[in-house]
């Protein structure tokens, strides 16, 4: 196993601040930095793209906490409906993938309709495995994430004295090869618009899926877990819109 490292914290005045929050704010600013350079460099507004970024972000956040709190505590949500604006306990991040879907649905139907608009959702979409990997670092700080008891090399002592996988460590480092892969495929000829949206879906979906058949100590319904269902629900949508990305490519 490696050497578990206590999330570092320190006070400002009668805030404590946490590796984990500052590795999350450090990935939102990575993320509107390479969408606001790539939208100048394809000839969309950088203007309209972090705003748009900036809607899916503080919905995201809020939809994260209510996801959670439905999905993983509904009796603690029955006994006190007021958890769910705890907006700043915990979250759940398919709970922010969905709250980012709805502000991108909104945006192609009202804002940009049509193809550019799916390119400006390419925009947040190639920026979010590089975002994902400080996300993440915060999580395997944290610990947030415990898996089953394990003598796997990456593994670590969890606060119950057990070594167990670190989810959010192993996501963070299969995260790595998918930040290379939207590099690699981000300087090559011009994508149908779309593909990286269905891209990101596809590719992120099973490895979530798979990463939860680990998760220890998680609310289970009919044997998977929320994040299982929200996995399946997130690779049929990304293969509809690659198969709508790749017939938009067909036609042009």
């Amino acid at each position: 196993m490696i050497p578990y490292l206590s999330q570092p914290q320190f006070h400002l005045g009668p805030i404590t601040i946490h590796a984990f929050g500052v590795l999350v704010a450090t990935g939102i600013l990575l993320a509107f930095r390479i969408i606001r350079q790539r939208a100048a460099a394809t000839g969309l507004d950088p203007v309209l793209a972090e705003r748009l970024a900036m809607r899916m972000v503080i919905i995201g956040f809020i939809s994260a906490h209510v996801f959670d709190q439905i999905a993983y505590y509904p009796r603690e949500v029955l006994a006190n409906p007021l958890r769910l604006l705890y907006i700043w306990q915990s979250i759940s991040s398919f709970g922010g993938i969905l709250g980012g879907t709805l502000v991108a649905v909104w945006f192609v139907k009202r804002q940009v309709r049509g193809a550019q608009g799916w390119r400006y959702l390419d925009l947040l979409a190639y920026a979010f495995p590089f975002a994902w990997v400080f996300g993440r670092a915060g999580c395997a700080f944290a610990f947030d994430h415990p898996g089953y008891e394990t003598k796997f090399f990456l593994a670590e002592v969890y606060t119950d004295h057990v070594v167990r996988h670190n989810l959010g460590l192993d996501e963070m480092l299969l995260t790595v090869p998918l930040v290379l892969l939207f590099w690699r495929l981000g300087r090559g000829k011009p994508r149908a618009p779309g593909f990286f949206v269905g891209l990101i879906a596809v590719v992120y979906a099973p490895i979530r899926f798979l990463l939860d058949t680990l998760r220890w100590d998680d609310a289970r319904y009919f044997g998977f877990t929320p994040g299982q269902y929200s996995s399946i629900a997130l690779l049929v949508l990304g293969v509809v819109v690659l198969y709508w990305a790749s017939k938009r490519a067909t036609t042009e």
